[in-house]
């Protein structure tokens, strides 16, 4: 039998690129440059948005700014601390991971905490985390509960990995429910969530919350190459590494006729 290599998808890729070129129609630059203008007239968000390009360095690779954490901070903390809660929910992530500040996750938590506070959804998705954690504040598996369910409801892909393993903890989540939990790293794995990716596929193979399907757990790979171009071969051989023989004579079927190998 010749060595299987797997395809990276060229035309999943190409499609991604045809997929971003709308989103790249305004140049960077006079994004930019309008951000600035806008920010002198005294745009809210318009500073806030020119404080994340200083911040994260997102337009360094445009000809813009390098990435100056200190002056991000410098326009969106005065915004936080008058209530912006995107800016909140900012500042609070810079305290979280301590990016150009020290870390303090009591901070984080009073910041996500006010940004949840006004409906913030990405803020109830990281407020959710440390109420897993148990940083910045008590453990509080309910109210983590209740704010993941309200991030992954609206489409927060981050809280959808966050829920569905609350989901599968009967110690922690208030709701055990390991076929819940499938349902909701499938929807975070497509849309192209590594992590989600990889557990789902985990779930597939050693059957939790699901049948095990061990060519499922090899398709989740499969499609996720598709869909984005990323080529999947050391995820795809690990899998097939915990694999029986009698389970590597039906993954070679399928993948023969679905067109998964090229030989050497």
């Amino acid at each position: 039998m010749t060595k299987p290599v797997f395809r990276p998808a060229f035309s999943a890729a190409l499609l991604v690129l045809g997929m971003a070129a709308p989103a790249a129609a305004q140049d960077p630059l006079d994004r930019y440059e309008r951000l600035k203008s806008e920010a002198e007239r005294g745009d809210t968000d318009a500073i806030y948005d020119l404080g994340v390009i200083y911040y994260l360095g997102t337009m360094a690779r445009h000809g813009g700014p390098e990435r100056d954490e200190e002056r991000g901070l410098e326009l969106f903390r005065p915004l936080a601390e008058a209530g912006h809660a995107q800016a909140q929910w900012r500042l609070g992530w810079a305290y979280e991971m301590g990016s150009g500040v020290e870390r303090d996750a009591e901070t984080a938590y009073r910041l996500y905490t006010e940004a949840a506070a006004q409906g913030f959804i990405h803020a109830k998705q990281t407020l959710g985390k440390l109420y897993i954690d148990g940083r910045g504040t008590e453990p509080d598996y309910d109210r983590a509960y209740d704010l993941l369910r309200a991030a992954a409801d609206a489409d927060v892909v981050r809280a959808m990995i966050d829920l569905a393993r609350l989901y599968q903890d009967p110690d922690r989540g208030p709701v055990h429910d390991p076929e819940r939990a499938i349902h909701w790293l499938r929807m975070s794995a497509e849309n192209n969530q590594p992590t989600a990716v990889r557990e789902l596929s985990n779930a597939y193979l050693n059957g939790i919350g699901v049948e095990r399907d061990p060519v499922a757990a090899l398709r989740v790979y499969v499609e996720y190459e598709d869909r984005t171009g990323r080529e999947q071969t050391t995820a795809l051989l690990r899998v097939l590494s915990q694999l029986s023989a009698e389970d590597r004579i039906i993954v070679d079927q399928v993948a023969e006729a679905e067109n998964w190998l090229a030989d050497d």
